[in-house]
């Protein structure tokens, strides 16, 4: 068995190649797709927000380890900053449907966001 190698992370067998429908190279029918549906705005708001997640995380001053690591972003930027805000937008919610329940309220002036 051969080894070809397409990309630094991923070892390209014989076997791999074949049910990819390539000979190794970036000719692959989902390969192509991927390329031509690739949406460059898209994917640097990615890369700009997962940057947001790792300045917010600390480790840009964190030790050897950890500094660099991208690993539980989300899970850390879930608990400490989207839920953090959604948990005061849960209440905020509850407030202005009990003020319109209660008729202290007019439907006109609430805004969804």
């Amino acid at each position: 068995m051969s080894i070809l190698v397409a990309h630094p992370f991923l070892l390209m067998t014989d076997d791999l190649a074949t049910k990819l429908r390539t000979t190794g190279a970036f000719d692959s029918p989902w390969l192509k797709n991927e390329l031509e549906t690739w949406d460059v705005s898209e994917e640097q708001k990615k890369a700009d927000f997962m940057e947001h997640m790792y300045q917010c995380s600390g480790r840009v001053d964190a030790p050897p380890g950890v500094k660099g690591l991208y690993t539980g972003l989300w899970f850390n930027f879930c608990l400490n900053e989207a839920g953090v805000a959604m948990r005061q937008k849960y209440f905020e919610m509850l407030e202005a449907i009990r003020l319109y329940e209660t008729g202290k309220l007019e439907m006109e002036s609430v805004i969804f966001l």
